[in-house]
């Protein structure tokens, strides 16, 4: 792995896990092991170092999963980036919305991004927006249990059978 890369897979990791604002360049030379004179001549700025170290999205489920079994994948999912060690796009994003010098434009693009997409999976009837939006509260819940404050259960399996349960009776109304 090339400096740049280290340098740029540790910022990744602590401005999902801090935010913008709370990180500082000496901290992502800290958990590259480089200095930070080394950081800013490879990332060139700070504000260019967190753009070229943003994570993609996460894509949306397919429409093909089936309805029935949404809430268990998106825990799955959540699960696995932690396991893996991944970038938290759930937590990036709310970070992003936190920090973002247009507050109102960064929650447009949440929720376009997550509240919309859940809302075509929600089932059709009452409150369907709301069920979305309160899907997406419970994945922030979860990513932010999972991450900073590093909560919930070691058993994977059991997570996903209680909390996706949760996540599912939202979707099914």
């Amino acid at each position: 792995m090339s400096t740049r890369d280290r340098i740029l897979e540790a910022a990744q990791r602590l401005f999902a896990e801090r935010g913008y604002a709370r990180v500082s360049i000496r901290q992502i030379a800290a958990e590259a092991g480089v200095s930070p004179a080394l950081v800013m001549k490879l990332g060139v700025s700070k504000e260019q170092i967190h753009a070229d170290a943003t994570p993609p999205r996460q894509p949306p489920l397919s429409p093909d999963w089936p309805d029935d079994e949404v809430g268990a994948e998106l825990v799955r999912r959540i699960l696995a980036r932690r396991d893996d060690g991944a970038v938290e796009p759930w937590m990036h994003d709310l970070l992003a919305v936190l920090d973002a010098p247009d507050p109102a434009a960064a929650r447009a693009d949440f929720e376009a991004h997550y509240v919309d997409r859940l809302a075509k999976r929600v089932s059709a009837g009452p409150r369907q927006r709301e069920r979305a939006e309160l899907v997406a509260a419970l994945m922030l819940g979860l990513a932010t249990a999972l991450r900073p404050l590093r909560l919930v259960a070691e058993d994977e399996d059991w997570v996903v059978e209680r909390y996706g349960a949760l996540v599912q009776s939202l979707i099914d109304g």
